[in-house]
């Protein structure tokens, strides 16, 4: 009785017999699970059996492993191609400061990639332009290549969504490439994206 009230009171997880489902979906083995979560195989076969009495904490700790491990998997299978915005808004090297701060306006996007003849030879972002002209407003009218920062990576389409992650801790954004040419970009606005649609 005791214990029936305390899972009552507990925060709500699935049935345990989903856990042997969901491993086996991962391909995961009870040793594997055993390895990761220091929980003994005779324990974990207990419970997918339904034959053991597991506290809750433990059963939390499954499942919480084999969401995180779920995620992990969908999001390493997601290419470039499938997240990338297919709309290069870019700049040329011709450009003033404020044709790039109308730009960014328009698009609501915080950073340009400078693109001429398909070459991607800079780029700038909104955050180096206010420091640029708080300091010096009359620089407004002035060329982008004066602001210009290094050029944003460029990636293959068949590119897996977990390195460009790594990436974007570094860059603000990362173009796509298919043979020559720029065929996307991708931000970390993507990536939100995408992790909304993984919940």
């Amino acid at each position: 009785m005791i214990l029936c009230q305390y899972w009552k009171k507990m925060p709500s997880i699935p049935e345990l017999t989903k856990i042997k489902e969901l491993r086996r979906k991962l391909n995961l083995t009870q040793k594997d699970l055993e390895e990761v979560l220091h929980i003994p195989q005779s324990t974990l076969s207990r419970i997918e059996s339904g034959k053991g009495n597991p506290s809750y904490h433990v059963v939390k700790k499954i499942f919480d492993y084999l969401e995180e491990y779920s995620l992990k998997k969908k999001n390493s299978e997601i290419l470039a191609e499938n997240i990338m915005t297919t709309n290069i808004i870019s700049i040329s090297s011709k450009s003033t400061i404020k044709q790039a701060i109308e730009l960014m306006n328009k698009h609501q996007i915080s950073q340009l990639p400078i693109i001429e003849n398909d070459q991607n030879i800079g780029s700038i972002t909104s955050k180096k332009i206010q420091k640029l002209i708080t300091d010096n407003p009359t620089l407004i009218n002035a060329n982008v290549l004066l602001i210009k920062e290094l050029p944003f990576p460029e990636v293959d389409m068949n590119w897996k969504a977990s390195n460009i992650s790594n990436l974007l801790s570094s860059y603000p954004a990362v173009l796509v490439k298919k043979g020559n040419h720029y065929v996307g970009i991708i931000t970390d606005a993507d990536l939100l994206k995408l992790a909304f649609n993984l919940e």
